[in-house]
């Protein structure tokens, strides 16, 4: 599909300013290294997430202990 140089499509008009912002410093070198960095996103979200639901469970049953 072509189109006109003068007016291109919004998505290529700062197409150069994004490939100047991507840096191969931000992304894995190897396959395997992708992979653990992976792993090790996933282990920290879990215990994100089981710490932020104790959290709330112990709000919640602190706050119904204290009700009559």
């Amino acid at each position: 599909m072509a189109f006109d140089p003068a007016n291109p499509p919004i998505w290529l008009r700062k197409l150069h300013v994004t490939a100047a912002q991507i840096s191969p410093d931000d992304y894995p070198s190897t396959p395997e290294e992708g992979i653990l960095e992976c792993c090790r996103l996933s282990d920290a979200h879990m215990a994100l997430s089981k710490a932020f639901a104790a959290a709330l469970f112990s709000e919640s049953s602190g706050a119904e202990a204290e009700q009559p």
